[in-house]
């Protein structure tokens, strides 16, 4: 008998996590959770909604594991923030992992963290907790990386570190040997070659439209 998973949240990120858990994975989803003063619908996804503080009456932790889908908000506290409070009242957080990520043999996945399809980790990485690995990341030789941490589809270098709360993001780069401080917000396509300080911001490379229609561009060698 599949155990129950109930997922905390009800936005794109709950959607994702509900699809990964039940495409590939041994739980079956009961439901979803919100703090009742955010809960503003029966149903979800077509399965019921509670209100966490009925929850906690109603489902006892023997009966069922708990996943916190909540995004980046406020560079990831708030997720962290209901990570501790529902591990506090006792629930297990799952976490889950692809069985197309590569990982190194004797990788321990913390509680609460997601590893999509395609990640690739090496060996003697270090990955805390409540940490979100979206699809197509590659994690270096000996790279570490902190707690409620959030890399979207991105490259870490190898020796490199991530601080706790950090989101990097899609197809941004951190070199290798250079260690990043929490909090950090690294925008998408930014290149991180030197070390950085705790609460910085990294806006990421942005291309700008040319003067020129693209009706004028009658030579492009893209497909033959």
């Amino acid at each position: 008998m599949k155990r129950r998973l109930y997922i905390f949240g009800m936005q794109n990120f709950a959607e994702m996590a509900h699809y990964l858990f039940s495409q590939e994975s041994d739980y079956e989803i009961a439901g979803f959770l919100a703090d009742a003063q955010y809960l503003d619908r029966s149903t979800f996804l077509g399965l019921p909604t509670i209100a966490y503080e009925r929850f906690k009456e109603q489902v006892t932790p023997e009966d069922a594991d708990l996943f916190v889908a909540i995004g980046v908000g406020k560079i990831n506290t708030l997720r962290a923030q209901k990570v501790d409070e529902i591990a506090a009242a006792g629930y297990r957080l799952a976490s889950f992992v692809s069985p197309s990520a590569r990982l190194p043999k004797g990788l321990a996945i913390g509680p609460n963290t997601m590893i999509m399809d395609q990640v690739n980790i090496h060996p003697q990485v270090v990955i805390g907790r409540n940490t979100v690995i979206w699809s197509n990341s590659r994690i270096a030789l000996k790279a570490s990386i902190g707690d409620h941490v959030w890399i979207t589809s991105a490259v870490i270098g190898d020796s490199s570190r991530v601080g706790d709360f950090t989101f990097v993001g899609l197809n941004a780069t951190i070199a290798p040997f250079v260690n990043v401080g929490s909090h950090n917000l690294i925008g998408a396509a930014a290149l991180i070659s030197k070390d950085t300080r705790d609460y910085q911001v990294f806006r990421g490379v942005k291309s700008s439209a040319s003067a020129v229609s693209s009706l004028r561009l009658r030579n492009i060698e893209i497909i033959r």
